[in-house]
């Protein structure tokens, strides 16, 4: 199966595979995401960067040798801005799930995402993928309007709590076909 490379990049970032000596640096940065959980009711996990890395954070059945997280840094200063992980293969064997991406609360809004995006659907389009999926929390808006906008307009299914209020929560899978 073929994978994203070990690093890639795009005009302004630097996207490579999470080495062991990153992990502290990017558990702190991973600490700033934490008010995403208000919207998927998850526990926050302090250390969700060491255990991807160890064991990874795998679909059902899944392999730890078609998972990937990387990190995101900055062309300019070579600084850490985000994480992305994914998984080739599921749930087809011509999909990628994206399991999580996170650019600083701080630098959003400035096309970081959107550049990540469209250099990875170049990416994961040139092996031969045909489609992206990824799962959003339907609290979330901020993202739901950011991955509607970097192409992802197909809901494959929803999921969660079927009434709504302040402590439930459900979630939408999108797909981006390429």
């Amino acid at each position: 199966m073929k994978q994203l490379p070990v690093e890639w990049k795009s005009d302004r970032l630097i996207i490579s595979n999470v080495e062991e000596s990153d992990i502290p640096e990017l558990e702190s940065l991973y600490e700033t995401s934490r008010y995403l959980h208000q919207w998927d009711g998850q526990e926050h996990d302090r250390n969700y960067v060491k255990e991807c890395f160890e064991e990874g954070h795998l679909p059902p059945g899944g392999r730890l040798e078609n998972y990937r997280i990387q990190s995101i840094r900055t062309n300019e200063d070579d600084r850490y801005i985000g994480l992305l992980s994914v998984y080739h293969g599921y749930p087809s064997k011509d999909s990628i799930y994206l399991e999580f991406l996170y650019i600083q609360s701080e630098i959003q809004k400035q096309g970081y995402g959107q550049e990540l995006i469209q250099a990875l659907t170049l990416h994961i389009s040139g092996l031969g993928y045909k489609e992206i999926r990824i799962n959003v929390a339907l609290k979330n808006w901020t993202a739901l309007r950011f991955w509607f906008k970097s192409g992802f307009n197909q809901i494959s299914r929803i999921y969660g709590d079927l009434e709504h209020s302040e402590d439930t929560f459900a979630h939408t899978e999108l797909i981006k076909s390429l």
